[in-house]
């Protein structure tokens, strides 16, 4: 079995290349409170506009890492999970792909729901160019009904399993689990959900152990908490402490992009969830968790491939 498969001693050190891909797996918390306004690049927008708009740069980001040229390499397995919309959680991709919850970049390229245009700035020496670009759409913004995380968990473990298993015996880089809500679960307990992430984060490749980010969005960032090291750096919040318990403590290789990125005193330990904190903490995290230019442990890992 998966599970029995013996660590390396340096774990998350695989390279990511075609042949051996790492798996991203999106949680999207849609409930109805996502409809809520929030601020997001000066604008006044829903929190489930800014989730769409921020995981589908995302998702953007994750497909140009991949092209070399004409050719579009499997660098990743995506999956997209929402959870909120319906009565339990469900894989987003359009109807085509409903047999597939895993996509490889190539397979994302067909998956789009639509196109959207947006006008850019770019300042060239001393002038302002605004240009039309047309973005790729993969996830809609959702806001109805209520917050079933625990089935969003529950999903999520069974798509990681079955891709853990397929890669027995391979130095594949472990799969990456990033949740993003913006309340409580009302299908389980605590300790339910605790239940849940811990399997989930007991699945793994040879090269190391699932990591599992969550994230918490609220206007009261005055209680925000951030990569904590600790427990007591927590403030008197039991979702925090929620999340700090679900999720991950983060490989050292991605220490000095968390403490850059957020401003944060370097320390030995990070564990891998925000509370309390906003869309632009939103933006960073999602760059901690994938492969974008400003993960350099991610980045050096592609390296190898070309």
């Amino acid at each position: 079995m998966a599970l029995q498969m013996p660590l390396k001693a340096r774990p998350y050190s695989a390279s990511i290349m075609r042949q051996n891909p790492t798996a991203f797996v999106f949680l999207i918390d849609q409930s109805g409170s996502m409809g809520e306004p929030t601020q997001y690049r000066g604008q006044t927008c829903s929190k489930a506009e800014a989730v769409a708009q921020i995981v589908n740069q995302t998702l953007l980001e994750l497909l140009l890492r991949s092209q070399k040229g004409d050719e579009i390499r499997h660098y990743y397995d995506v999956a997209l999970i929402g959870y909120g919309g319906a009565a339990t959680a469900n894989v987003l991709w359009p109807e085509k792909w409903a047999q597939q919850p895993f996509l490889s970049p190539a397979e994302l390229v067909q998956a789009t729901t639509r196109e959207e245009e947006s006008v850019v700035e770019r300042r060239i020496r001393d002038r302002v160019i605004r240009t039309v670009e047309k973005r790729p759409i993969w996830l809609e913004p959702v806001s109805r009904y209520k917050t079933p995380m625990k089935s969003a968990l529950l999903l999520a473990e069974s798509l990681l399993q079955t891709w853990v298993e397929t890669q027995a015996g391979k130095d594949v880089y472990p799969p990456t689990v990033i949740n993003i809500t913006d309340g409580v679960a009302t299908d389980a307990t605590h300790d339910e959900l605790l239940d849940c992430a811990d399997r989930i984060r007991q699945l793994h490749t040879i090269d190391g152990h699932v990591l599992l980010m969550n994230i918490h969005l609220s206007d009261e960032t005055g209680k925000s908490v951030q990569f904590p090291g600790h427990v007591r750096d927590l403030v008197d919040d039991p979702q925090a402490r929620l999340l700090y318990d679900l999720s991950s403590e983060m490989p050292a290789s991605y220490h000095a992009d968390i403490a850059g990125l957020f401003g944060l005193d370097q320390r030995p330990r990070y564990v891998g969830m925000c509370s309390n904190t906003d869309m632009d903490a939103l933006v960073k995290f999602m760059n901690i968790g994938t492969p974008t230019q400003h993960n350099q442990a991610f980045a050096a890992n592609l390296r190898a491939d070309g």
